[in-house]
């Protein structure tokens, strides 16, 4: 039972890090785009969607997708990164 348990363990670890890396590599597309085009996809994405790869881009380079977004969605989406870790403890 635990050699299968093992074995279970390394694949969902292989299943995460291969997650990463696709979420990694995408959120790199995301950077080399050119604003102006990255915010018409991010436009389209659901705001949750977006502040995820938004979150996770360098400063600049998200700054200058949301500047190219509608200002209600580039809000949204701030609110959202913003508040994502307000209910960690603290403490």
């Amino acid at each position: 039972m635990t050699a299968v348990e093992d074995e279970l363990k390394k694949t969902l670890q292989m299943a995460d890090g291969a997650a990463e890396q696709d979420l990694a590599r995408l959120t790199a597309v995301y950077e080399a785009m050119k604003p102006s085009d990255a915010a018409k996809v991010f436009s389209k994405m659901a705001p949750e969607f977006a502040a995820g790869f938004l979150g996770r881009m360098n400063p600049g380079a998200a700054a200058a997708v949301l500047a190219g977004m509608p200002a209600d969605e580039a809000y949204s989406i701030s609110v959202l990164i913003a508040g994502r870790n307000a209910l960690v403890p603290k403490n």
